[in-house]
Parts: structure tokens; sequence; C-alpha cells
């Protein structure tokens, strides 16, 4: 509110005292123009600095290298103002028409023109001293409980089910919304919740709608919360800086994004959401991905997919070609022989060991008979001859058994081969063709017409030449 103005002749330190220096008795000297400006003049400079409270009207805001005139009202007076272009380039507020503000100044009286100026040094809105300093201390409270770090905060889903968002139904950041929406991806579902987004009940509306979204997210079908607003002053976005509004944000079980006010305004639920946007525009776009680029994606995606798979089956094609080229498999009876005809050696090796170790045991026997006989006494000599007797007999068995053993695991090779033989397959009722060079066929595709066939049986062999199809 305006200070009051005091009497002239109370001014402590003014430039003028109206008793000493200016004539007052009526009808002996008049009063000059000039001498009634000084006294007015006198009387506002010696008010000092004041603070005035009104709404600006008739604001003549220019160009930045200009000072600003303007008009301070209320319901009964008004006052002229000004704020020179030096304050006013170094002021966050300006003199809008129509804000409620509180300025800071001092009067001043311009003798020449006989005007009287209330010159601005500071300007605020009203309330924004208070909301500032109770904005702060919010602030510091949630960021001593952890509500702002970036470790607490989820991440967007890719491609959400579903989005709910909770403005004012009439409000133009909900038609920015929608637009965008359908710009980039229509088919995903939108919820709005229409709340009143200032007001001494808007904070309380919205934090209930942000409770009632999570607990029936699954019924309605979202997986992510945008609350927006556009811009205002800050005592307009109050209600977005209240603790109920940053609790209920705080436990949203869903990821919350907030688009609050202008880029240039911070509100405690933009540090307190998972996600903050600068417009309701850039808040669609964090949470609704572009159809288009994600088709381009999947496209490309697609197009790797087939390269990467027409790569592996051309490399195993060429193994498989590599393999069905070599000779043992397009004839298992060759793969066969070569183990049969080594099973074969082992038995005669192993046979002719066994007569070799017969032989010189017998011809050791022998001559140990003989030696008995020739240098031994009778009953040492039959002593002798029995051991002798004995270790023949232990050794034939012995050779006998081995021999029987060797004999039993190479029928068991011979038996596992004959099994495995292409004879033993022909013999099941199978058949092997093979063209005029002598190839197994393999597919009648490759065969050309009128080519000569040999069909090999399990006994005998069949030949026939192909005709042509139809």
């Amino acid at each position: 509110m305006a200070r009051p103005l005091s009497d002239s002749s109370k001014i402590p330190g003014g430039l003028f005292d109206a008793k000493q220096d200016l004539p007052t008795q009526p009808g002996k000297e008049p009063l000059s123009v000039s001498q009634v400006a000084r006294l007015i003049q006198g009387t506002v400079v010696g008010l000092g600095k004041i603070v005035v409270v009104g709404e600006v009207s008739v604001s003549a805001l220019g160009k930045k290298d200009t000072h600003c005139y303007f008009q301070l009202k209320d319901d009964a007076s008004t006052i002229s103002c000004v704020m020179w272009k030096s304050t006013l380039a170094k002021s966050a507020i300006k003199p809008t028409q129509g804000a409620r503000v509180v300025i800071e100044g001092m009067l001043d009286f311009y003798t020449p023109g006989g005007r009287l100026n209330l010159i601005a040094n500071r300007i605020e809105l009203v309330g924004e001293g208070a909301l500032e300093a109770k904005f702060r201390a919010m602030c510091d409270e949630l960021r001593g409980l952890g509500y702002f770090l970036d470790q607490r905060k989820r991440p967007l889903p890719p491609v959400p089910k579903g989005v709910a968002i909770i403005t004012s139904f009439g409000a133009a950041a909900l038609q920015d919304c929608l637009t965008t929406a359908q710009m980039r991806f229509p088919s995903i579902p939108l919820v709005i919740v229409g709340v009143p987004v200032q007001g001494s009940t808007a904070a309380a509306a919205v934090a209930k709608a942000i409770e009632g979204v999570n607990d029936h997210a699954q019924r309605l079908g979202v997986d992510v919360i945008v609350v927006t607003r556009g811009g205002g002053s800050r005592e307009d976005l109050q209600p977005f800086n209240e603790r109920l509004v940053a609790d209920a944000a705080f436990k949203s079980g869903l990821p919350l994004v907030a688009a609050i006010g202008h880029e240039s305004d911070t509100s405690v639920l933009d540090l307190v959401a998972d996600h903050r946007a600068s417009t309701p525009t850039q808040a669609m776009m964090a949470v609704i991905p572009d159809r288009k680029e994600l088709a381009g994606q999947l496209a490309a995606l697609v197009a790797r997919l087939v390269r990467e798979a027409t790569q592996s089956i051309l490399v195993r094609k060429s193994s498989t070609d590599s393999l069905a080229s070599r000779a043992c498999l397009r004839d298992a009876s060759g793969l066969l022989q070569r183990p049969r005809e080594r099973i074969e050696q082992i038995v005669r090796r192993s046979r002719y060991a066994l007569q070799t170790r017969l032989q010189r045991g017998a011809a050791d026997v022998a001559a140990m008979q003989s030696r008995l006989s020739a240098f031994a006494p009778k009953t040492r000599v039959e002593v002798g001859h029995a051991n002798v007797s004995s270790l023949v007999h232990r050794l034939t068995r012995s050779t006998a058994h081995r021999f029987q053993r060797w004999s039993d695991q190479v029928l068991s090779f011979s038996a596992r081969l004959d099994s495995v033989a292409p004879e033993r397959t022909l013999a099941r009722g199978y058949s092997i063709t093979f063209d005029e060079a002598g190839r197994p066929v393999q597919n009648a595709a490759s065969v050309p017409s009128g080519s000569l066939l040999t069909t090999r049986l399990h006994n005998g062999e069949l030949r026939s030449r192909t005709e042509p199809n139809g």
C-alpha cells in the first residue's frame, strides 16, 4: 500500500520549509507557479522510498532500449509510473497490462511539465515473494527426502499401451496433446482426466487424479501419465508446487511426465516427475513414438535379418555340398571295406602270434625235458616233468582262452560291420539307383529325360530308362 503523503511543514530534512521559505499569508503576496512546483517536489522527494501495490494499466512496454511508461491503479485512484530502461533490462518481471504488481520506488515531480511519477526501481507480481520463498523451502525439503534423485526415476515405455492425460478439459494444452498424438501414433488409446489446473481446489484434484489413474491403470489400459497445463503466473502455477501433488507423483506406480507452464517455468511437480517436458507437445513426443519412424526401423531390422539368414543358408549349403562330394558318402560300402580289411589283418596277425608262441613254448619244454633227463636224478626228473606238464597245460589253456576272446571280438566287429553294410539295407527291401556314370541318384529333377538308370536290389539289378513328364 502507498504510504500517505505527509504535511509539507513536517518533512524532516526536506528541501523547503513552507513557513520559512514561502509566503503563506493570503492577500499579501501570491505564490508563483515555480514556487508551488518546488513545494510539491520537496514534499514528494522527502517521502523517500515507498512500496505501492496495484494493477498495471495502459502499459507502454516498448523496445529493450526504451523506457517503460505505465499507469498503476486501484478501485479509486491512478498514478503514473516509469521504469527506466536500465532498470527494465535487469528486471525479470515486466509491467504488463492487467498484472497485479508490487512496486518499490520513489516519487518524483517533474516541475517543467507539472507531472508526478513513481520511479519504479523493483517490480514483482503480487504474492511472488512469498510464493518464491515457499517454493524454495519445499524444494529443499523434498530434495532431502530423495524426491528429485535421478536413480529413482523410471524410464518411459517404448510404445505405451495407453496414455492418461491429466489437465483441464478446456485448456489449449489438451488440444496440443491430442493433435500431437494423432500425428505420431493415432492407434494408441488416450484417457483424458479433467481437473482444475489453478485455484484453491486444483492441487487436491490433480493429486486425486494421479492416484486414481494408478489404482485403475489396468482397467483403463494405460501405463504412463502426462500432467500438463499452459503458462501463467507463479500464483496460477502454485497448485503444482503443493506437497500433496509431489507426494502423489512420488508414489505413482506408473511413469509420470510433467509439462507445467512455459519452458522457463519450473514447478515442484516438474522436479519430482520421471520426465520433464517444456511444453505439452514435447510431453507427448516423449511419450508417444513416431509411427513412421518405427516402421522405418522395423523395415531396416527385417532387411538385416533377411541378409543374415541368407548368408547363413549359403554358408551351410556350401558346407553340405562339400560333404556330399566326398566319395565315402556317395558309396558307403567303400567306407566299411577299409575297417573290415583292418580287422581281418588283426585276426591273421593274432593267429600267427599265438601259433608262434605255442611253438616257442613247446620248444622250451622239449629243451627243458632234455636237460632234466640228462643231468637230474630220476625222481627229480619226474617232478620237473610234472611241473613242465602243468605249465604246458596252463599255457595252453591261457592261450586258448585269449585266442577265444580275440575271436569273439573279431566276430562282434564283423557282425556290427555287417549290420550297417549296404547289402543289409538292400535285404530289407530298399534299392539304390545309379545314373549312367554310376553315381547314386538323389534328386529326380537332376536326371535328364531318356537317361539309362541301373537299380541295384538285394538280388540282382534292374535297368530302366526315364521318360519325359506328361
